[in-house]
């Protein structure tokens, strides 16, 4: 089906038990695509480092419908790609590939989230909440450290600090002429595990 509202990301990842070196978002509004031709544009990405052999990767799509007052329709895909099947080499080119199938996508909607660049105060809360998609972390326990906007390209940059001290980054207009397109990451030396969930317990 074409949802109303989808939100794309793209992880680059070195295994996806371990949280994103880096993560492409971009939220489109009627996009003219049934799920399965997005993903169809999305594998291409797997070929960015080379054209021998793809990168492994992963991908998944939910779609919830509701009919609540007023019904629409959201679907959310999220593509995982290895960064380090080939020892790390490739990143430059994968984030070329996100940018030009996310212009790709933009083409095919009705437009994005941010139609212009949006304020600092909004860019600095969107940046947020994909840190929040990303790396769970509350947004409320973020503090802005630097904010830089570059008018020309119609950018920001973010660094972020976390109470805890973990330090993070985000880009509000990543990809030019995409003003919702983000990317973020957290600063760390190595790659950080994702907290395994534990198994409910039915109870008897």
């Amino acid at each position: 089906m074409k949802a109303q509202e989808a939100l794309i990301s793209v992880r680059l990842v070195d295994h996806p038990v371990y949280y994103p070196q880096e993560a492409w978002d971009i939220q489109l509004d009627h996009l003219d695509m049934y799920t399965e031709e997005v993903l169809e544009e999305l594998a291409i990405i797997r070929w960015a480092e080379t054209s021998e052999w793809p990168t492994h990767s992963t991908v998944s799509a939910n779609t919830t419908q509701h009919n609540w007052g007023a019904s629409g329709s959201f679907s959310e895909i999220i593509m995982q790609v290895s960064t380090g099947a080939m020892g790390g080499v490739g990143a430059a080119a994968i984030a070329g590939s996100i940018k030009a199938i996310y212009a790709k996508l933009r083409a095919r909607s009705q437009g994005e989230t941010w139609s212009n660049i949006p304020s600092a105060e909004e860019a600095s809360r969107l940046a947020k909440s994909r840190l929040h998609l990303h790396y769970d972390v509350a947004m409320d326990k973020l503090t802005v450290s630097r904010s830089d906007i570059d008018a020309e390209a119609e950018r920001y940059d973010f660094n972020f600090v976390h109470e805890d001290g973990r330090k993070f980054g985000a880009t509000v207009g990543a990809a030019k002429g995409i003003p919702s397109c983000t990317r973020v990451w957290m600063e760390t030396a190595h790659p950080i595990l994702r907290p395994t969930r534990e198994p409910q317990q039915e109870e008897g």
